[in-house]
Order: C-alpha cells, then sequence, then structure tokens
C-alpha cells in the first residue's frame, strides 16, 4: 500500500513538473466513489485543468498548451450540471489570450441497477467559442459497471459540429478499466476513437486524431482529489500528451 501511494506521489509530482494543471479524459473522482457521472446532490465541484501535448517529438517548437475550468453542481440525486470555459490552444512560441470557449452540460442517471453495480447516463452538452464562430452539440450515453474494485466504462458520443453554416456529424467512443484501491486511490487504462474522452472541452483531447490510449492514476486527499494522465496517440494523432488535474469538492448541504 506504501509503495502504491508513493507512486501516486511521485506521478502527481512528474507531471506537474511538465504541465502544472490538466485536463483529465475521465472523470476518474466519481469512479472512486462508485458513482455514475452524476454529481451527488448538494455537491459543488470545481477544478482547474490544462494540457500540454508533445505534436511531434522531433519538433519541440510545435509543443502545444490549453487550460480549462469547470463547476459541477448536483441538482438532483438524478442530475447535476457542469459549466466551464477554456483558453485557446497555443504552441510554445504563441501567448494565451484569454478565454475563448464556454460550454454548459447536464448530466441524467436513467438507471441505478443493484445498488450501484450499473448506472446508465444521459449526458447532453453544448460548446462554443467566444471568438470564434464554431459550436458544438454533444449526445452521449456513459454506461459503468462496478465489480468488485474493478470499474468498467464503456461510452459512445455522437457529436455535431457547426462551423460557418455548415454542420458534421460523427459518431465516436471512448471506455476504460480501473482498479478503486480502498476508494483511496485509482488505476486505470482508456482507449478512443473519434472522441474526446469527458467531453469537458470538445474538439481538445490530448492526443488530436482517430485513436489514442491513456495511462490515469488518482487519489483523493480531504476535499482535494488530483488525478494524473499520460496519453498515447495510436493512428493519425499527436504524438504524447500529459496532464494533471485538481478538483476540489463540498457538501453545501443544499438539497432539492
Amino acid at each position: 500500500m506504501k509503495k502504491f501511494f508513493s507512486t501516486l506521489i511521485f506521478s502527481v509530482l512528474f507531471t506537474f513538473a511538465f504541465v502544472g494543471f490538466g485536463y483529465p479524459c475521465f472523470d476518474t473522482f466519481l469512479f472512486i466513489h462508485k458513482k455514475s457521472m452524476v454529481y451527488p446532490t448538494g455537491y459543488v465541484a470545481a477544478d482547474v485543468l490544462g494540457e500540454y501535448s508533445i505534436n511531434d517529438a522531433r519538433s519541440a517548437s510545435q509543443d502545444s498548451y490549453f487550460t480549462n475550468y469547470n463547476l459541477y453542481y448536483g441538482l438532483a440525486d438524478r442530475f447535476s450540471v457542469q459549466f466551464g470555459v477554456s483558453t485557446v490552444e497555443s504552441t510554445r512560441e504563441e501567448s494565451q489570450n484569454g478565454i475563448d470557449s464556454w460550454s454548459i452540460r447536464g448530466v441524467f442517471n436513467a438507471l441505478n441497477v443493484g445498488g450501484g453495480m450499473y448506472f446508465l447516463d444521459l449526458i447532453l452538452e453544448h460548446h462554443t467559442g467566444v471568438e470564434a464562430d464554431g459550436t458544438v452539440s454533444v449526445f452521449s450515453i456513459p454506461n459503468i459497471f462496478n465489480i468488485n474494485n474493478v470499474i468498467l466504462v464503456i461510452h459512445p458520443v455522437y457529436e455535431i459540429s457547426r462551423t460557418s453554416g455548415t454542420n458534421e456529424y460523427m459518431w465516436g467512443g471512448h471506455g476504460g478499466i480501473f482498479y478503486n484501491v480502498n476508494n483511496r486511490g485509482i488505476i486505470g487504462i482508456g482507449a478512443e476513437y473519434s472522441s474526446t474522452q469527458s467531453s469537458s472541452a470538445l474538439n481538445r483531447r490530448l492526443t488530436e486524431g482517430e485513436a489514442a490510449a491513456s495511462l490515469f492514476v488518482g487519489f483523493n486527499f480531504g476535499n482535494l482529489y488530483f488525478q494524473n494522465e499520460f496519453a498515447k496517440g495510436l493512428q493519425n494523432s499527436r504524438d504524447y500528451g500529459f496532464a494533471a488535474t485538481v478538483k476540489l469538492f463540498l457538501d453545501l448541504g443544499v438539497h432539492i
């Protein structure tokens, strides 16, 4: 156990050294607590995210990064909302010019079987750029299976992108398998195809392209949660991506 948490702490420090704060592809905070994608009723959570991508390992000047900020709130037993803003993605030779997009997201838990053994959620979200004319609407159906300490996630995604009056439609999805360590830590692997894995910031992912795989490590510490990710592009993708997440969560005691 000590060795496991030593590995977690080392992973956090290692990722911070490269990334600062990061952007997660899965919200493993909910997996540790054996929840669906709906935040608990009356809970508010805020996270600061960022992402650093190595687009071409042969050219450091092509490395890019962006930051993302999200606020979550559990409105009812089966419904929560999320609001987010993000900065423009920039290379190492460019500077970020403030917020360039915002998003809103609603998550509804449609099924809860076996007292949390299986969750089926419905997610509807909308993302738009503050300075650009492009928008993205997304409908997705995450399936979460809890088998003892093993969490299996299967998440199909349907996206509608609108740019300059032109619509594009795309099916994609992602999945992952995770191991819960005493409801305090988590480790797992994930993979995606034509889909941003958490949809917190659409059209922005650690590895742009058709397919990617990621390694996740996270742990809970009081009212803080830390998550780290290392991603690798598999097909027509960026080379590598590093990310970390810092999330603060509180129970406001306001239940509907």
